[in-house]
């Protein structure tokens, strides 16, 4: 029986990324939300990232310090400073404003990027380091070194299937641990659908969602092909594409606009939790789980709307979801096809429960219990 450890402790917790390029990048939005959990427990929290022209280099929200470190540059010398030797120097820069950390938690999607935080405790010994992999790196640099991992206090990894290859690549079990993603079930819950269609002047469509990245592994391309084949026994329907990165996505502008009446691509800021809640479906067709989130946010934000989910049946996420949404084998178009005009035409109220009862699990309180529980629980050990 697992007992959670009771947090006595006021911690001076680090948190260490790569990406944090802005208010409404994904990766901002967990940290922040991770950081602001952490703070209401009464420790401190400062998040070190890497620097973009745009952005300051220190700055406060809320209760967060974050400070950018790096010079932004193409050379592959001042890059491997940015993504390594930057964040420890910077560590101790902060420590000397904040006083000696005990908690060093980084987060990437590849292995070799927990050498951070190997080095930085060759400074501070009695700090415990933790390293969250999120994701498979999409770069093949990222790919290997998984042996690194067992110099670090703890590992956590999103899904079952995740640990069991970090196994298989050498790391040591007892440094591994289960901890799932975290979405805020206070921003994504379920919403009256006709009221919001109507605010949106939407009230006689069928709205498909897909919002996120649209990179190639993502299933856009797939997603984009089934349009011509479901406006045939779908009139009504419509299509609306929320991309995240922009100046990649532009590339599927072309297509998209050969479908004035059923296609809309938005590229403006809006409410994406009411655009979640009004979408009849949100459809999600991986191709890979490479680069994205082993615990899918998008997918657990619809399911924490009460809205109807396809995606395909990728082993990490039948471990998170069951047989509560939809799935289609990756890249099979005619199957996708399929389950959408199923969705719109008579989806089962059972399955949307149970995939909302699933995604409470994964609501940020319950996720950063679970990881001060893991820092209580080192730093009592001797």
């Amino acid at each position: 029986c697992y007992i959670p450890v009771r947090n006595k402790l006021k911690m001076n917790i680090a948190l260490l990324s790569t990406g944090f390029l802005g208010k409404k990048e994904a990766t901002a939005i967990t940290l922040m939300d991770f950081s602001e959990e952490l703070i209401k427990q009464g420790n401190k929290v400062m998040i070190i990232s890497e620097k973009r022209k745009e952005l300051l280099r220190y700055e406060q929200i809320g209760g967060v310090q974050l400070y950018r470190i790096g010079f932004p540059s193409s050379n592959w010398l001042l890059k491997v400073y940015n993504r390594i030797l930057a964040h420890v120097l910077a560590l101790k820069k902060m420590e000397k404003r904040n006083g000696k950390t005990e908690v060093i938690h980084n987060f990437s999607a590849a292995p070799i990027l927990a050498s951070r935080i190997i080095l930085a405790k060759l400074t501070n010994i009695q700090a415990k380091t933790i390293q969250t992999l999120k994701s498979y790196s999409r770069e093949k640099t990222g790919l290997g070194f998984y042996k690194i991992l067992n110099y670090v206090d703890m590992v956590t990894v999103p899904t079952k299937v995740y640990a069991d290859k970090l196994i298989a690549e050498g790391v040591r079990k007892e440094k591994i641990k289960v901890v799932h993603s975290h979405i805020n079930v206070h921003k994504f819950y379920p919403k009256n659908r006709n009221e919001l269609k109507r605010k949106y002047n939407l009230p006689d469509k069928k709205v498909v969602l897909y919002y996120g990245s649209m990179w190639k592994n993502k299933g856009t391309e797939i997603l984009i092909k089934t349009i011509p084949l479901l406006i045939k026994n779908n009139p009504y329907i419509l299509f609306i594409f929320i991309p995240r990165n922009w100046p990649y996505a532009k590339r599927y502008e072309p297509v998209l606009n050969q479908y004035p009446q059923n296609v809309q691509l938005i590229t403006t800021e809006v409410d994406i939790p009411e655009y979640v809640a009004l979408a009849d479906i949100v459809v999600l067709p991986y191709i890979t789980m490479d680069g994205t989130e082993g615990n899918p946010s998008c997918l657990l934000e619809a399911m924490a709307s009460k809205t109807p989910v396809a995606t395909t049946c990728l082993p990490e996420l039948k471990e998170i979801v069951g047989e509560s949404v939809l799935m289609a084998d990756p890249g099979d178009i005619a199957a996708l096809v399929e389950k959408v005009d199923f969705a719109l035409k008579s989806y089962p109220s059972f399955m949307i429960e149970e995939a909302f009862a699933i995604s409470q699990n994964f609501a940020i309180e319950k996720i950063s219990a679970q990881f001060i529980d893991i820092y209580t629980r080192l730093l009592k050990r001797k």
